[in-house]
Order: structure tokens, then sequence, then C-alpha cells
């Protein structure tokens, strides 16, 4: 709450007719150095050596001093991108407005029961948690509750301001601090207002922020650098080399054939399953800590990601190709208060297409 406070405290400041903005390159460029710093900060902390300290402490003082107008500038790339998507009032208004603090994002626990894959309870937990705190609270929970759980990192929590971890790139950071401004505008939406309903409304939200906060932040980041972004084809589209390694195929099967397990009572056997799958994903040069019902829970939410098999992903794809700007994609899903509402539109536009 302090730092909020501060925040707010500097935003006053700023509209002071005596204190004048830098320019927008420079502003920029300071938040390409906040982000950059992180990343020198973590490969200082990885060596122990006590001279180091003194650097460390002026680079953590360089990036403190720097992290509001940082934070300002994220803000001001974000709404500028919003209000040509056609997302202010007529007064230029974005509402709610792009409010966010670059810190440690917290861990969450995921709690899945051991006989299905659903998320029961998501608890948040402190950031930085180790893997052996990590490993002793998952078992003591397994243990103790029967169920299965995982600590998971988390990218950004949509409270308001919103807390994007500053462990990130830019163009990265640009994305989640979209995605987590698209959870607070759907707040005020049907899609929003129905996202606890069920498992499948969680992930139709999930998966139109992931959709919708690439697009934002896409262009946010080449507005800021002029370097274009260019996304690589979904395997669904422009399939994959036979001869590599398809990771995202692999954890599909894995998902589903745990899932055949858990439903015919196989529960034992579908985690031993996926602990000899985890070994083969590593093996294969893709680690994972943990692979267990509560990590399908979690990372299925977001059905653009490894281990969903639900087909709502590809179908807010097909209605992001449809839509002609990124305003009418947000707007058009903001507007179902339930999956059947997305099938029924994608229908109808089938139906229209045809001759």
């Amino acid at each position: 709450m302090e730092h909020f406070s501060d925040k707010w405290i500097h935003k006053f400041n700023d509209i002071l007719p005596w204190n004048s903005e830098p320019p927008r390159e420079v502003r920029i460029a300071q938040a390409q150095e906040f982000f950059e710093l992180k990343a020198q900060l973590r490969n200082l902390g990885r060596v122990t050596d006590s001279d180091r300290s003194e650097q460390i402490s002026a680079l953590e003082q360089r990036r403190w001093a720097m992290q509001a107008d940082v934070e300002e500038t994220m803000e001001s790339e974000i709404s500028s991108i919003l209000t040509q998507e056609g997302f202010a009032s007529r007064i230029g208004v974005i509402f709610p407005p792009v409010d966010v603090v670059y810190a440690d994002s917290p861990t969450a626990l995921i709690i899945s029961p051991r006989n299905n894959i659903s998320q029961l309870e998501s608890t948040l937990l402190k950031p930085g948690l180790s893997n052996t705190v990590r490993d002793d609270l998952e078992e003591i929970i397994f243990r103790e509750d029967d169920v299965s759980a995982l600590v998971v990192n988390t990218g950004g929590v949509a409270t308001y301001p919103s807390v994007v971890s500053d462990s990130m790139s830019l163009h990265d950071a640009l994305i989640i601090t979209a995605h987590e401004w698209l959870h607070h505008w759907f707040f005020f939406q049907p899609l929003g207002q129905h996202f606890w309903d069920n498992g499948d409304m969680v992930t139709l939200n999930e998966t139109a922020a992931t959709i919708g906060g690439q697009l934002i932040g896409d262009r946010a980041f080449t507005a800021m650098t002029g370097e274009e972004v260019i996304r690589k084809a979904s395997a669904s589209v422009g399939g994959v080399d036979p001869d590599s390694f398809d990771f995202n195929a692999e954890m599909r099967e894995t998902r589903l054939n745990t899932e055949e397990m858990l439903s015919n009572g196989h529960i034992v056997e579908a985690e031993t399953y996926m602990e000899g799958r985890r070994q083969f994903m590593e093996d294969n040069g893709h680690f994972i800590r943990k692979l267990n019902q509560a990590f399908f829970a979690f990372y299925g939410s977001y059905a653009t990601g490894v281990g969903s098999v639900s087909p709502i992903g590809d179908q807010l794809e097909r209605l992001r190709l449809e839509s002609d700007s990124i305003e009418e994609f947000v707007k058009t899903v903001g507007g179902f208060k339930r999956v059947s509402d997305l099938e029924e539109h994608l229908g109808r536009s089938l139906s229209l297409s045809l001759p």
C-alpha cells in the first residue's frame, strides 16, 4: 500500500506547472532500462561476491528512482493504443484507467481433486518461494487433505492497480499489463461478471485476456521501439516439423490420457503416468517441476497454453481472425455470458459467409 500511495503522490507532482515531463523517447529509453536492470540484478545475485553488494545496491536504487515514471510511461503507451482502438470515451477517457505496479508478483497455490482435473481453490502466496518450500507445502496438503496441490508463479494479478512481475522483458511486461487491464475492463462486462460461473467461463475470460493482451501489447511494443512483432502460427494453423519435438502436442496427449485414467478411477496410475511424462519432457529439454492434476487445472484455464484440451482457444482465434479490429474482438467477447454465446456467434458468422 505504501508503494501505491507513493505512486499517486508522484502522479500529483507531475501535473504541477513547474514540473515538466521528459520527451517521449527519453521515457521509452528509461522503461527499457528499467526491465534490463532487473536482468542485471538477477545475474549479479547469482555471484557470491561481497564486492558486488555496492553495485547491486546502486542498481536497485536507480531502479527504484525511475519506477513511478516507468509505470506512468507504460500506462500511457497502452492507453494510447486503446484510444486508437476506440476504447476511449467521447472526452478521451479510458475506463477503467490503465494502472499498474511493477513488483515481485505473488505465487499461487492451486488445489485440484485427485480424481478429476478442476480448480477447487487458488490462494495467493508470497513471491519468490523456493522449490523446497513449494515441495514441502504441496506434500503436506497431498497427505493431509488428499488433493493435488501446486505452487505456481504468476506473471501478474488483476488487483487494482494490477501487480505485474518486474522480472520480464519490456515486451512481455506490456503484454501482461494489457492482459490484466482487460480483466479490469471485462469486470464491467457480462463476460467478467460471469467469470466464476464454471470452469469454461474462467477459460473463456483468461483466454480472451491472453489473446487481447498479446494484440494490445504487441502494438504498444512496436509503437515504443519500432520493432515489428511477428508471431509464429500455431501448430493447428501452420503445422510443425514432423522430426521436431512438439511440446504442446505431447502435453495435450498427456492431459487426454490422464483424464481417461482418472475417469476410470485409476488415480495412482494416472499420477505415476504424469511423473513419467514429466521426466520424458525433461529429457527433451522442457523442465517442469511437478506435473499433476493441479498443473493441468491451472494451465488448462488458458486455452492457448500447454496442457489445454479446450476448444475455446481455437474458437477465440477464429473470432479474432473474423474481427476487423482489436476493439471489435474484445467488445464482442466481452458481451458473452456463457460459452455457448461464443459458439452461437461463430455459427451465425459461418452461416452468413455461406453462399
